[in-house]
């Protein structure tokens, strides 16, 4: 372990009181399950799964010890701010936390032994769209201020735990000067890119570096950052971050990310305020709690990087649920949140899959499911080996024909409208029409065969997935009419008509007035979630009173922690439940749904980053966590008008 220090002497009261304020406004009330602290990809994302700093090492995602330490020596007496330690560290006395609020970029601890000492540690990362190059540095801040006492100081350490996948593996320190600052780094000595590909793993090649401290007035600062060097393999090229795409070197970003930390800091508090503010408007104080810890979490499970010819290319890690990398069906629920906060990071999502696609990689005449095994992408990996552990078969009840090309033409009709062009989509057109044409074929009345709730099992007849053909129809419908292919948008428009009044009759008959899970199943439900894209792309497919019939079905199966996923099972789905609310548009119906939710991340036991996939009955976590799927939550916010696009292009 290796310590950074500095001893600060406070310069008195009207110092102090001219700091910059760590703490943001308005911060309802939520005890996140795991607290977002040092959040930036998959393989740097560290969390505090416990209610007040100090109890618990702080570990990865996926639940290793990744320890971080921060002492405070205050006036003679050392206090314990974070990590539970070991030894004599776990020996000092805590300084008791008074709060935790948690903001879409920081989170802020506040710590007071009441007599006059008190404490803020706030951790930031700046994943601000507005400036990419910004967004793509893999650093993270932790800022602490100190009031009340006459002399103070910190240390902060890391250990090597923090740049290895194999905590037995030979770890190298260095010491470094960086603008002026100390800067302490690890990393393995046998260095093996690309060695950890799949789930649940951290770093494994690279450097992790402490910066600090840096002084900034009555504060002081460390930065926490990864160097992977290599980032992503694909299709044998090896990228590397955005930021790094002209041959900037570590060091130049590291000093940068110094030199910027006082202005991204009251940006990043700027930002969050007016962030809550928004989402208040939008959904209510339970609402906005939930969006807000979902923010970094959608970014930090994926890494945005420079393809091969320079362009930005976004891959989302499959965390928990298999380790695929770019899997379709996984930022098909995550879009909301690119839609509503920059098209780029929205285009970088969708180019990689249309990529292999139209490559000779892809033979078949639907969407792929995903690239591969995160953080190598060089193709298809579910369902294409026999006997493998994720997906079991060779076919293509496997590999989710329907599911990934109504997701494909959905998501880039929504690009489309949002730009008011489908050049974007006209790229790959022809992959875009055989996707079109395989729904023509399949999709409407869809076989026995999975979605993206795979882990329900194959259901034939799924009129969920059903629904999801018809939007996307219509979707390509609007593409292929912006393009001035008339002739086309036609048919395909008249075609998704056609289908909408036969789904109504094939699933009329299900529980308490709402629409069947499968058209040959009378008396059931499920989440018509698919069904939001009607409204949210304007297509005026379904009637109204579809979706009021489906809300009333929620309202009275509904549980303590949320509506299930569906009548076979107690579990739910938080995207789908998000998505669900805000079908008919009106505020109380997200409310309503977002209820549960919220009290499930208040009351679960399981202190893990926020799950998507539990049990609505008991509160427990039923798998899939830290997922980037939690930007599905913002869909209520999505607007496609030209107004809010030109906002988040900015």
């Amino acid at each position: 372990m290796v310590t950074a220090n500095e001893r600060l002497m406070a310069k008195g009261a009207a110092m102090l009181a001219a700091a910059t304020a760590i703490a943001f406004s308005g911060q309802a009330a939520i005890r996140p399950p795991a607290v977002p602290l040092v959040c930036v990809e998959p393989h740097f994302s560290v969390w505090s799964a416990a209610d007040r700093l100090y109890e618990a090492d702080t570990s990865h995602w996926s639940g290793a010890r990744q320890p971080l330490e921060i002492l405070l020596h205050a006036d003679g007496r050392t206090y314990r701010l974070c990590g539970r330690g070991k030894g004599k560290t776990l020996e000092l006395p805590v300084l008791p936390q008074t709060d935790c609020r948690v903001g879409a970029t920081e989170t802020v601890y506040c710590f007071s032994n009441g007599k006059g000492l008190s404490a803020e540690v706030a951790f930031m990362t700046p994943r601000l769209t507005d400036d990419l190059d910004v967004f793509s540095r893999p650093v993270s801040y932790v800022t602490i201020l100190v009031s009340g006492a006459k002399e103070w100081s910190v240390d902060t350490s890391i250990t090597g735990a923090w740049a290895t996948n194999d905590d037995k593996a030979l770890m190298e320190w260095a010491t470094n000067t960086v603008a002026g600052v100390r800067d302490v780094s690890v990393g393995r000595i046998n260095q093996q890119p690309f060695s950890a590909s799949g789930d649940r793993k951290r770093a494994n090649w690279g450097r992790v570096h402490l910066a600090g401290p840096v002084r900034d007035g009555a504060v002081v600062r460390y930065l926490i950052a990864y160097d992977s060097g290599k980032s992503v393999r694909f299709f044998g090229r090896e990228l590397v971050d955005w930021w790094a795409r002209n041959g900037k070197s570590f060091d130049a970003m590291l000093t940068e990310a110094i030199g910027d930390a006082s202005a991204l800091s009251a940006k990043c508090r700027t930002f969050d305020n007016r962030f809550r503010s928004e989402m208040l408007r939008v959904g209510g104080e339970k609402y906005a709690d939930i969006a807000e810890l979902a923010w970094r979490q959608s970014f930090a499970a994926c890494k945005f990087v420079s393809g091969p010819n320079g362009e930005p290319f976004m891959f989302s890690a499959e965390n928990d649920s298999g380790g695929m990398i770019g899997t379709t069906d996984v930022f098909y629920p995550q879009f909301p949140h690119l839609l509503y906060s920059s098209l780029v990071l929205a285009k970088a999502t969708l180019a990689p899959t249309c990529i292999y696609a139209a490559s000779t990689n892809w033979p078949y005449a639907y969407a792929p499911h995903d690239l591969g095994l995160f953080p190598v992408a060089e193709g298809q990996y579910y369902g294409m080996k026999k006997g493998q552990s994720v997906g079991g078969g060779t076919d293509d009840t496997f590999r989710m024909p329907v599911e990934e090309c109504g997701n494909m033409l959905i998501l880039l009709a929504a690009v489309a409208k949002a730009e008011g062009n489908a050049d974007f989509a006209g790229r790959w057109w022809g992959e875009v029409e055989k996707w079109a044409e395989y729904l023509a074929q399949f999709g409407y009345d869809p076989g026995n065969q999975l979605c993206t709730d795979d882990f329900a099992g194959h259901l034939a007849h799924n009129a969920n997935l059903s629904i999801k053909s018809i939007v996307a129809l219509a979707a390509f419908a609007e593409m292929a009419k912006m393009r001035g292919e008339e002739e086309a948008a036609a048919k395909y428009r008249a075609l998704a008509e056609e289908m909408v009044p036969k789904w109504i009759k094939a699933a009329k008959g299900g529980a308490y007035g709402g629409t069947r899970i499968a058209f040959d199943r009378p008396g059931t439900w499920s989440l018509k979630y698919n069904l939001v894209w009607d409204r949210v792309l304007g297509l005026g497919l379904f009637p109204p009173e579809v979706a009021e019939a489906e809300m009333k079905t929620y309202r009275l199966v509904a549980s303590e922690y949320g509506v299930p996923l569906d009548c076979r099972k107690t579990y739910t789905k938080a995207d789908w439940i998000v998505w669900a609310g805000t079908l008919t548009g009106r505020r109380e119906d997200l409310e309503f749904m977002c209820e549960g939710l919220h009290r499930f991340l208040c009351e679960t036991p399981d202190r893990v980053p926020f799950s998507d996939w539990y049990m609505a009955d008991s509160g427990l976590y039923r798998a899939f966590i830290a997922r980037s799927v939690v930007g599905g939550v913002f869909m209520p916010a999505v607007d496609l008008s030209t107004k809010r696009i030109k906002n988040a292009k900015r």
